[in-house]
């Protein structure tokens, strides 16, 4: 038995359209998030050496194509214009990932009715990480510069359990020390500056 037909919609592409041995070649966005790379095993593969292992990522969020640089070595541009964080591709723009130059072609957004999406830029947030009480707690005691013993003290709790404290804190922050840590925090405005 025959069920409906299903319409078929075009998976978004980068066709690579400078010159040299990949002009031509093709790279269809079929996950959710895809990295693009030099390396082997790359959801999105382009074997050219201005290209980094781990380049980019393109991901498919809220009915768009996004595209964000993944601290590369040549850079990923948009249209001429380098890309800062995440960026919202179009049909037709021209992506450049160090050398390699593609054009994005999203047919689904031509098969569309609607009026075109209006993309409005938002203000990047800074991810502020989430420490329980304990750790603020911790943390303001690392600030004040006392020991291990001295917080343990304090806590009423091992030196051990303070150790553990301080290193949950160190990897949320993305501190190697402590006073890394205390650094990162009142950056990020998790601790005052008095």
């Amino acid at each position: 038995m025959v069920g409906p037909a299903k319409r078929l919609i075009p998976l978004p592409m980068l066709v690579v359209t400078s010159e040299g041995p990949l002009r031509g070649h093709v790279l269809t966005v079929e996950g959710d998030e895809c990295v693009l790379g030099r390396r082997d095993g790359s959801d999105l593969q382009l074997s050219d050496p201005h290209v980094s292992r781990a380049h980019a990522v393109v991901r498919k969020q809220s009915g768009a194509i996004w595209i964000e640089d993944l601290g590369s070595t040549g850079g990923t541009f948009v249209n001429g214009g380098q890309v800062q964080g995440a960026h919202a591709l179009k049909h037709g723009d021209v992506v450049r990932f160090g050398t390699v130059e593609t054009r994005f072609e999203d047919r689904s957004s031509l098969m569309s009715a609607d009026d075109e999406t209006q993309m409005i830029e938002l203000p990047e947030a800074e991810d502020k990480p989430v420490l329980s009480p304990r750790q603020q707690e911790v943390l303001a005691y690392l600030k004040e510069g006392l020991t291990n013993p001295e917080i343990a003290v304090r806590l009423g709790v091992t030196e051990r359990t303070v150790k553990a404290h301080c290193q949950e804190v160190f990897d949320r922050l993305g501190a190697r020390n402590r006073t890394a840590a205390v650094s990162a925090a009142m950056r990020m405005g998790l601790l005052s500056s008095d």
